[in-house]
């Protein structure tokens, strides 16, 4: 009995080596923010080995730097948002999105959180003010500016400047900023700790069924190894699945990644997790606000942009 365990459990092994082995190797580049918890699930859980990636997960404090990390190869992947993809592929960098993070409406907190001593109570009282952001040209900075323009603020007379999210708390404490364009887990640490309060939700004007967050790469990359991309896909819908019915885990992966104490992720509202991409309806705001806001010549070709999900 034993020697017939013994050589179970070799089987298994050399098994277990052999999927290794044959998995294929990918960084994915991300910023610390909750919305791309169903990356950091998918890691701990071992959803991306399961389908044959063996992923690797490497931190940059500046959406707006990730897709020049893809495009130059330091990355295979990348987590950004989609008008920092959009203004790569209006730079001539042939980026694809094949899955998304979240959708909106998302109960998680997003908005201009400020200093007790700002003076800021909304949108108008911007103009000369310092405003962090975690990427100039990146969602949340797009956001803000359309937020201020829509109720009667003007977004040329603000003085925004790129800032790490994990820093929010300090940069409003210390008076380097007189707000922050922020979102969960940092926002909400930030007002636990006494040190800001929220003035507004700009996320308000974004349209339901609109996208957070992508995951880019290129498009040599991407035809070259479309099981990845696949195998990306479907440990990435494993993991929603898993979340719904596993929270303290997924806490625990999003405190990991983030690298906040598990009692400030333990409060935060979930995000609204997503990860198939519909261009009519996923990116079409943002192709058009990136228009508007003249971060890109031309609108982006939508359709070509996205990889879909096998079936839709």
């Amino acid at each position: 009995m034993k020697s017939k365990a013994f050589a179970s459990a070799l089987v298994m092994v050399a098994l277990s080596s052999s999927l290794s082995a044959a998995a294929e190797k990918v960084t994915i580049m991300y910023t610390a923010t909750a919305a791309f918890a169903s990356a950091f699930v998918a890691k701990d859980q071992g959803f991306f080995e399961k389908h044959g990636v063996d992923v690797t997960l490497q931190l940059n404090p500046n959406t707006s730097l990730v897709a020049t990390a893809v495009a130059s190869g330091s990355a295979e992947v990348g987590i950004t948002t989609p008008t920092v993809a959009f203004q790569a592929v209006d730079n001539g960098i042939p980026l694809q999105s094949f899955a998304s993070t979240n959708v909106f409406p998302d109960p998680s907190a997003a908005g201009l959180v400020v200093s007790l001593t700002s003076g800021i109570t909304g949108p108008k009282d911007l103009a000369g003010k310092k405003i962090g952001v975690p990427g100039i040209g990146g969602l949340l900075d797009a956001v803000m500016l359309e937020w201020v323009a829509v109720n009667g603020g003007d977004p040329s007379k603000i003085n925004v400047v790129e800032i790490s999210l994990p820093q929010t708390a300090d940069v409003l404490k210390s008076g380097q900023v007189d707000g922050v364009a922020g979102v969960d887990p940092f926002l909400s640490r930030a007002v636990d700790l006494g040190v800001g309060k929220l003035v507004g939700d700009f996320m308000t004007v974004v349209p339901p069924g609109t996208v957070g967050g992508i995951f880019v790469t290129t498009r040599a990359w991407a035809e070259a190894h479309k099981d990845a991309i696949r195998g990306m896909q479907d440990a990435l819908d494993d993991a929603l699945v898993y979340i719904k019915s596993n929270q303290d885990s997924a806490r625990a992966s999003l405190a990991k990644y983030t690298t906040l104490p598990p009692k400030v992720v333990a409060g935060l509202k979930w995000p609204n997790l997503s990860t198939h991409l519909s261009p009519e309806t996923s990116l079409k705001f943002w192709n058009e606000l990136a228009v508007r806001q003249k971060l890109i010549g031309a609108p982006i070709d939508l359709k070509a942009f996205v990889i879909a999900y096998p079936g839709g």
